[in-house]
């Protein structure tokens, strides 16, 4: 299910990145959908003032995805895509200010409740870990013993059937 789920968010993180890529190029077309950039922005109501001052890169915060996994904060300052867009759980950057994610409406920016699944196991350089309890290779030194002991009985009993089985000589001097 996990791998699932990465596999999934791998694909959608795949797409996003197809879709911001074909908006560099101008009339592209993906799907059903047609991208068209390079322009003024007017029709897309990005109306540029010469007064205004050039908005500066947007800081894209870190957050959790819906995967769980932590993605770590990035700025947006790749030519024209300056702004922080996407959802809470998908940040990308754009270069439309009317797409801009408002990230202080987010809440991902805490681990899920769903991860916290109780203590992890003891490290080996825990205090609370002794190795004097631990009986896993008491077990396998007395499993290798009886087995060492049980070659060493057959061995002498098949010599001493040999010894008695063979033909007794007198001792002459």
């Amino acid at each position: 299910e996990g791998f699932i789920r990465l596999l999934f968010g791998y694909l959608v993180a795949d797409l996003l990145t197809l879709v911001c890529r074909a908006q560099e190029k101008a009339g592209q077309q993906l799907g059903s959908f047609v991208v068209l950039s390079g322009g003024n922005h007017s029709s897309l109501g990005e109306q540029l003032d010469p007064s205004e001052p050039p908005p500066t890169p947007d800081f894209c915060r870190g957050y959790f995805d819906v995967m769980g996994q932590w993605d770590p904060p990035f700025n947006c300052s790749s030519g024209e895509f300056i702004f922080c867009c996407g959802t809470c759980g998908f940040r990308f950057c754009c270069k439309f200010k009317k797409t801009r994610l408002d990230q202080s409406t987010c809440t991902n920016y805490e681990t899920p409740l769903w991860m916290n699944t109780g203590k992890p196991p003891s490290r080996i350089d825990d205090p609370l870990h002794d190795p004097t309890r631990d009986k896993t290779n008491l077990i396998v030194y007395i499993i290798c013993g009886v087995v060492a002991v049980m070659v060493l009985v057959g061995i002498f009993t098949k010599l001493g059937l040999e010894k008695a089985h063979r033909p007794q000589r007198e001792h002459m001097s």
